[in-house]
């Protein structure tokens, strides 16, 4: 348990949490110009953003989906995503 205390990445305050945006996979697939269909087969195996299931609903969180957009942001078609500093 000591080990999860002393994590690089601080742990988001209540406020932060009470802050958050929540898109939901319409507006997310609207966003990325993707379908909902798309989205849904990606939670199945996990290939993309990080999402919040609240009972039967699906959220994506705003501050995951612009961390996966800068994660992705590239200079050329030659660069890979984590070259693009």
């Amino acid at each position: 348990m000591a080990d999860r205390l002393n994590r690089s990445t601080p742990m988001p305050s209540a406020a932060d949490a009470r802050d958050e945006i929540f898109l939901t996979e319409k507006q997310l697939a609207s966003r990325h110009q993707l379908s909902v269909k798309t989205l849904r087969n990606a939670r199945v195996t996990g290939s993309y953003i990080r999402f919040v299931r609240l009972g039967r609903t699906v959220r994506y969180r705003l501050s995951d989906v612009i961390a996966y957009e800068e994660a992705n942001l590239v200079r050329s078609t030659s660069d890979r995503p984590s070259d693009a500093k």
